[in-house]
């Protein structure tokens, strides 16, 4: 298992950033997008997070990040999970230094490790507890007294394999191959052939969609063409028209349209603004 850390230093704060990332073949590629580990201090007040397909468990190691949820801020719990989300997500971090492990999970590793319906889980921060009673606790725990960011990963790598060792929680197989593949083409593929190819009524395909990713398979391919769009954006040199293009929009006006949605911004401005360093997250003032 091959664990890196990287220290950070600028004006937006000071941090050392750990993660680690499945291989192709390694057993959990299936169901882990990654595992991450902050440690240190944020000096912007505020992150603006995007949308981006998948489902996040977070473990706080110290002081507490709150949500910014319209005109108020509300302390997130030690333990949480963001669902899917189709709109930005604000958070305010702590005013000194803290610690914070996260663990990135396709759908169909949420829907195992979780056994909960995801779309109880979409567009909202939940109390991880509550959804899985002691585990929760358990993996906080196993966090707490790790000496370091590359051990706190290796913890966490390890209750994920304990969760996921179990049988895969009548995982529906059409289903999440529909779901990979619309990931994989990042929301390009008509939905139409795709649901043909997997078997299913539209009825069944979305009432499986909701319960096992989160939302609807249209709602799913929108998010990860933007998140392709978002992707594209942040290369040097790149075109509000050639990357509308690339994502798979109709045209530019389409891609305008999906931004202020997704991002509360438009593209023009998401290009124009500043990005925490090996990030999509834009440092947000209050």
């Amino acid at each position: 298992m091959t664990i890196a850390s990287q220290y950070i230093d600028t004006d937006l704060g000071r941090w050392v950033h750990t993660e680690w990332r499945p291989g192709p073949q390694d057993p959990l590629a299936w169901a882990v997008e990654r595992v991450w580990d902050f440690d240190g201090m944020a000096s912007a007040p505020q992150e603006r997070v995007f949308p981006n397909g998948l489902v996040e468990l977070i473990v706080q190691l110290d002081d507490r990040y709150h949500d910014v949820l319209d005109s108020r801020c509300v302390l997130t719990p030690v333990t949480c999970v963001t669902g899917v989300f189709s709109a930005p997500i604000v958070v305010q971090a702590p005013r000194r230094r803290c610690r914070v492990l996260g663990v990135r999970l396709h759908p169909a590793g949420a829907w195992v490790a979780l056994r909960h319906p995801l779309a109880e889980l979409a567009d909202t921060t939940t109390d991880l507890e509550g959804v899985l009673g002691p585990a929760a606790s358990e993996l906080a725990e196993r966090c707490h007294d790790a000496s370091s960011g590359i051990e706190r990963v290796r913890r966490a790598v390890g209750w994920l394999a304990g969760r996921l060792r179990a049988d895969r929680f009548r995982l529906d197989p059409a289903a999440h191959r529909m779901a990979r593949r619309i990931a994989a083409t990042a929301g390009s593929r008509p939905i139409g052939p795709l649901r043909l190819e997997a078997g299913l009524s539209d009825a069944r395909l979305v009432s499986l969609f909701r319960e096992q990713v989160g939302v609807t398979p249209k709602r799913y391919a929108q998010i990860h063409r933007f998140a392709r769009a978002l992707s594209l954006l942040s290369r040097p040199g790149a075109s509000l028209a050639g990357v509308a293009l690339e994502a798979g929009f109709y045209d530019q006006p389409h891609m305008n349209a999906e931004f202020r949605r997704m991002a509360r911004l438009t593209p023009g401005e998401f290009l124009a603004a500043r990005r925490f360093p090996n990030s999509l997250s834009l440092p947000e003032p209050v």
